[in-house]
């Protein structure tokens, strides 16, 4: 082990980071789903008493994958995959998707601020981000962790520590975008070991739907904690698709919620990875920004589209891999030599 002064990092494979945003193509790598249809995002709520309410005016969800990589990170075969079986669900959800694929850091920082001030400023809107690619984890030189999205121009940090640290997107950075958001929920998924810090740990949840949808919230779910590997094709993403399908609605009540779906894959992931994956969910901590939840409707039959049956296929096939335990055949990603 070479000894750092200030800088002891570990480092994991950030698969995926779910953060609840926006679509629309600002640059040559964002690629717009032509197959959302106008208005399928609003989603309408029914409150114990029987009465509806359209809540969701517009649903919009940010797919990012970066799985080729100029700065000697190792390439993630999987990344292209994933990117597209989520997205595939998440235009079932009525949810409009777009993909970046392999943003540089300029790409990556002006791709967040671009879609939160087109579309974050509604207060109606539903915004998801995902990202699935490398991720990194150190220790500061003031004590405590910080975890970094690592964009396709990031070089090796054992390498170049300076320039990794002028590229990479520290959490900190995310949690100012998701400050700057306006729309009443937002939620940030990370398919990845990675630290919780800009979030509390927490399995409490909101007595009922109403008051779930009503108030405002910044969510995050990662897959695994700092000191884990996530696989290139992580068990994670195959069970976050069937939590968000359905089988993360814990109470029956029709509704997936963000901290359902956080607990659902808490527990289904140690599962299946034989507790070597821990998933960590939780609000941002502000006062005003962790009282609600975000909310999947599932969807009625006289609501499905296209999608549908290919995703319930998929689904299907998920459910069969997981009961053979495949999951634990899943080799991690080559890591970086540790410092």
């Amino acid at each position: 082990m070479k000894p750092i002064h200030w800088f002891a990092p570990k480092n994991c494979r950030l698969a995926s980071v779910l953060i609840l945003f926006t679509s629309v193509v600002l640059f040559p790598v964002l690629a717009y789903s032509s197959e959302a249809e106008k208005g399928f995002g609003q989603v309408t709520i029914r409150t114990p008493d029987g009465h509806e309410i359209d809540f969701y005016k517009e649903s919009y969800a940010l797919i990012i994958g970066v799985s080729h990589y100029s700065g000697g990170w190792p390439k993630l075969r999987g990344v292209e995959r994933d990117v597209a079986e989520l997205s595939l669900v998440l235009k079932n959800q009525g949810f409009h998707v777009v993909v970046v694929k392999d943003p540089t850091y300029d790409q990556l920082v002006d791709s967040f601020s671009s879609f939160i001030n087109q579309y974050g400023l509604e207060p109606d809107n539903r915004l998801l981000f995902y990202f699935s690619g490398h991720g990194y984890t150190a220790t500061q030189s003031y004590g405590g962790e910080m975890g970094y999205i690592v964009p396709s121009d990031a070089p090796d940090p054992e390498k170049d520590l300076t320039g990794f640290l002028r590229k990479a997107i520290d959490m900190q950075q995310v949690e100012v975008f998701a400050k700057r958001i306006q729309s009443r929920h937002a939620l940030f998924i990370f398919d990845s070991c990675f630290s919780g810090s800009i979030f509390s740990v927490s399995r409490a949840m909101p007595q009922n739907i109403s008051y779930k949808i009503a108030q405002p919230v910044r969510q995050f779910i990662t897959s695994g904690s700092a000191d884990e590997k996530v696989p290139d094709e992580s068990v994670f993403l195959q069970l976050l698709i069937l939590g968000i399908s359905g089988d993360g609605d814990l109470n029956g009540d029709g509704y997936v919620t963000g901290t359902e779906l956080g607990s659902f894959l808490q527990d289904s992931v140690i599962n299946c990875t034989h507790s070597s994956q821990h998933p960590q969910f939780g609000k941002i901590r502000h006062l005003n920004l962790s009282r609600g939840d975000f909310v999947f409707v599932l969807k009625d039959k006289s609501r499905e589209t296209q999608h549908s049956e290919t995703a319930a296929g998929q689904i299907d096939a998920w459910k069969m891999k997981l009961k053979k335990g495949s999951a634990k055949e899943k080799s991690p990603v080559v890591p970086l030599p540790s410092f």
